[in-house]
């Protein structure tokens, strides 16, 4: 009976880490940036912006039907970000 018990709990936790590595691959895809004059825009890639800028980042689920006082930018190719409603590639 001890035998049944240990594979089924190997087999549990083993489920349970393969979910866990496949929810943060998933989740990690894409996320919104908005800047201090209030524009936004999603991007798929994780760059790495200067500090100074001043750029908040939210998760996928930040949605802009929530936040109605932002400026809603399309979705721009390359790095960079948006400055006063320009992109500004880097």
């Amino acid at each position: 009976m001890t035998i049944r018990n240990l594979l089924t709990t190997s087999a549990l936790a083993a489920l349970v880490g393969l979910g866990t590595i496949v929810t943060t691959a998933v989740g990690a895809d894409a996320r919104t940036v908005c800047n201090r004059d209030g524009d936004c825009w999603h991007e798929s890639s994780r760059y790495d912006y200067p500090a100074a800028v001043g750029f908040r980042f939210h998760n996928n689920g930040w949605h802009r039907h929530h936040h109605d006082n932002y400026n809603w930018r399309e979705n721009h190719d390359g790095r960079g970000y948006y400055r006063q409603g320009v992109w500004v590639s880097f």
